[in-house]
């Protein structure tokens, strides 16, 4: 339970940490542009620090709440009864996406979590095609 609870706590840090960021853009606060393949950003206000320490302790706690193993039940309790046709060992699916520069790497266990993955993976690169287009076009303050 706790794993669960801390991991959505780390998603809606990074997500307030998006927000902060978004917002001292917006207002002129802040600046992002792309060294290389890597997206640098830039900023000199209170809300582009507090996005910054947002982001990087949302990341921080996202990643140990599901690295972190999964507490086994303490023997007191009772022993969980299982469905009918369920296997009590069954392997977990999982997969992922890996952005090298500009290049999605989709992995999955099995090829419909790596289908799903492609999906997210194509979702990502249309929207920062999307914010990259807007900040290219938009006029100059």
């Amino acid at each position: 339970m706790f794993v669960r609870r801390s991991a959505l706590i780390g998603i809606v840090l990074i997500a307030l940490g998006v927000a902060f960021w978004a917002y001292s853009m917006s207002s002129g606060e802040a600046t992002a542009y792309i060294f290389l393949f890597i997206p640098v950003f830039q900023g000199s206000s209170l809300s582009a620090l507090a996005g910054t320490l947002l982001l990087f302790i949302g990341i921080f706690l996202l990643f140990f709440s599901l690295a972190s193993p999964i507490e086994a039940p303490s023997e007191s309790a009772p022993p969980k009864t299982h469905k009918e046709g369920a296997v009590p060992g069954a392997a977990k699916k999982f997969g992922g996406v890996v952005f090298v520069g500009p290049l999605p790497v989709v992995f999955g266990s099995d090829k419909r979590v790596a289908k799903w993955m492609l999906i997210v993976a194509l979702i990502i690169v249309v929207l920062l095609v999307a914010v990259s287009l807007y900040f290219a076009i938009r006029p100059p303050r």
